[in-house]
Formats: C-alpha cells, sequence, structure tokens
C-alpha cells in the first residue's frame, strides 16, 4: 500500500487560500441554533462588574458584544492573514 506523501505547511496553506475563493469547493450552507455557554460563578461576577463599568444593561448583554466583537477581530485577522499569504505568494 503506497503511502500519501505529507504536505508542508506551506502546500496547506497555498492549497486552503486557493480553495477558500473557489465556491465549487463549500459544502451546503448549514442553519445553527442557538446555543447557552456556562461560566463559572467567578466569571459571571467579572462579566457583571464590567458591564456596570461599562454602563451595559446587563452582563449577558456585555458579553455577547464581547464575543461579537472578538469574532469580527478573527475575521479580520483571517483576512489580513489570506491576503499576506497570497501577496507572499506572486
Amino acid at each position: 500500500m503506497k503511502q500519501k506523501r505529507r504536505l508542508t505547511e506551506e502546500e496547506i496553506d497555498r492549497l486552503v487560500v486557493t480553495e477558500a475563493n473557489d465556491m465549487s469547493k463549500w459544502g451546503k450552507p448549514i442553519a445553527v441554533k442557538p446555543t447557552s455557554i456556562r461560566f463559572s460563578p467567578p466569571i459571571i461576577e467579572k462579566a457583571k462588574y464590567f458591564a456596570k463599568l461599562h454602563k451595559t444593561r446587563g452582563y449577558r448583554t456585555w458579553l455577547n458584544q464581547i464575543v461579537e466583537e472578538r469574532i469580527k477581530l478573527e475575521e479580520k485577522l483571517l483576512s489580513d492573514f489570506k491576503r499576506e499569504l497570497r501577496a507572499a505568494s506572486k
């Protein structure tokens, strides 16, 4: 049985960037139901403190804002990384 050659990290990155823009490589969109996340009591207390500090309606609202901001940041970082990778491969 023939063993497959392992791709280098660079080869994987190049493949991912190439296929990311090819819509035929994407699967069907899926619907995701909202879920609850359980935090420990100390984390909830800290969230309540920061929610008050930022004059947010409640700690859950504040946590939601923080998670959304972090996701946007991660998306931007990934987008920037992909752009740099494409520029480096030219």
